[in-house]
């Protein structure tokens, strides 16, 4: 199931530029070996949000490290966080940041999120989070103590290829726990009283919300 039309997709995907080496041969391994990592039109914009903003990132899932890259190519005196609880993974995405000259903006933290979040240092100016789709909330909540006053959240998956949308009965892809983890997530941070948010039909679909 796709988000939009496939017409719009397509166009979108042609005006993608040019890529880095690692970047291109990070979105091959990622297609070769069923990676989960974000499209490049959410990448782009976390990019976006770093360029204008160089934050202290906090991020929940760093898998091979893509959606790091995005951030950390735009980031001068920020830094990213990254947890990730694949060893594999960790290494893949270090190894990946070190050929890309970035790897000195982005400190790993090895083990489940759920364990570490509150062990950091903050403050952190922007928290993304794209792991495990039925921790998305406590993720949040755990990181919440961490965050700067005005800071940014960004969330991917939340509309899961339109399937949000569906009937609950329907047939799906993504399983039933993780879709109405998404669902009841998108329902809280509309109605939140701490983030003022909305969700984006970017990749995914992408919720992003500013601290109140």
């Amino acid at each position: 199931m796709r988000i939009l039309d496939e017409r719009v997709e397509r166009y979108l995907h042609e005006l993608r530029p040019e890529r880095s080496e690692v970047m291109t041969e990070m979105e091959a391994v990622a297609e070769r070996d069923y990676v989960p990592i974000v499209s490049w039109e959410t990448g782009r914009f976390l990019a976006a949000l770093c360029r204008v903003l160089d934050p202290a990132v906090l991020e929940v899932g760093t898998a091979i490290g893509y959606s790091t890259l995005h951030m950390a190519e735009q980031l001068e005196r920020g830094r990213v966080v990254t947890l990730e609880r694949d060893p594999d993974r960790v290494g893949q995405a270090r190894s990946y940041l070190e050929r890309a000259g970035v790897a000195d903006r982005v400190e790993f933290v090895e083990g489940d999120a759920l364990a570490t979040i509150g062990g950091l240092d903050g403050p952190f100016d922007l928290l993304f989070v794209d792991a495990s789709k039925g921790e998305y909330r406590r993720y949040i909540e755990l990181a919440e103590p961490k965050l700067a006053e005005r800071a940014l959240l960004v969330v991917d998956n939340l509309l899961m290829g339109g399937e949000v949308a569906l009937p609950r009965d329907a047939d799906t892809e993504w399983n039933p726990a993780s879709l109405a983890a998404a669902r009841t997530l998108n329902a809280e941070l509309m109605r939140s009283d701490r983030w003022l948010a909305c969700v984006l039909p970017i990749g995914d679909g992408v919720g992003l919300g500013a601290r109140r």
